[in-house]
């Protein structure tokens, strides 16, 4: 599904990724954790064209990323900072994006939008939302649209109970069917929870990288971590 192959980054001298290789496969949903300034950021914005990389390979569906439009339509991506038009509504704005994806479902958009309580603030202009309205906004778009892949940085952020109930319900339901989910967080106990597959990001190198299952074993995603940044280059921790 998403294939990435030795991800190199730099800016002057300060090396960000070091050899970045990661198979995310259909039907997981891979939590990218790791410190700050370990990376992940990065990582997702060069999978997602948003910045360019000096070394590596990448390639989602067999589509590498240099192919352009039809790459981008492969997935859909959510930032830790959200910036859309201020002045566009934000059912204008859905449409939109709809359009640019073919991929036209008003029935699917009028349910994620009661789900996530926007029925009158989905009218409005975007420049109106709180940053929480505007993660749910990107969460409606990205389960109308359906893309083989959704990638996210920091998926809860923002989110009320209530937004966090129904993106964990989602969530499983779009994997069921067969989708993708990559998402990086700092939120351990979160990754813990909903992923079935982790893969820890050390100083721009994967440290570990495998199932959940396989990882904890009767431990906490929490105490796997804190000795993955001590003993490197495993793939499971006993």
């Amino acid at each position: 599904m998403l294939s990435v192959t030795n991800l190199e980054k730099s800016y002057s001298d300060k090396k960000i990724l070091n050899g970045v290789n990661l198979k995310v496969e259909k039907g997981e949903i891979l939590g990218f954790v790791g410190a700050n300034g370990a990376g992940k950021t990065t990582t997702l914005n060069i999978i997602t064209g948003i910045l360019d990389c000096n070394n590596g390979k990448i390639e989602i569906n067999g589509l590498p990323k240099e192919s352009g439009i039809e790459y981008k339509r492969q997935f859909f991506f959510i930032p830790d900072t959200i910036n859309i038009y201020k002045n566009i509504s934000g059912m204008d704005w859905i449409l939109f994006l709809m359009n640019l994806y073919n991929n036209k479902n008003d029935e699917k958009l009028n349910e994620y939008v009661n789900l996530f309580g926007m029925q009158e603030s989905i009218k409005k202009p975007t420049g109106t939302y709180s940053y929480g309205m505007l993660h749910k906004l990107l969460l409606i778009a990205a389960f109308t649209i359906n893309p083989p892949i959704i990638i996210m940085d920091e998926p809860l952020n923002g989110l009320d109970p209530n937004a966090v109930l129904v993106f964990k319900r989602l969530i499983k339901q779009y994997v069921e069917k067969g989708g993708t989910v990559f998402f990086s967080t700092h939120l351990l106990d979160v990754a813990e929870k909903i992923c079935n597959t982790v893969a820890i990001l050390k100083e721009g190198k994967i440290i570990l990288h495998d199932q959940i299952k396989n990882i904890i074993g009767e431990k906490s995603l929490e105490s796997i971590f804190m000795e993955a940044q001590i003993y490197e280059g495993k793939t499971s921790i006993n």
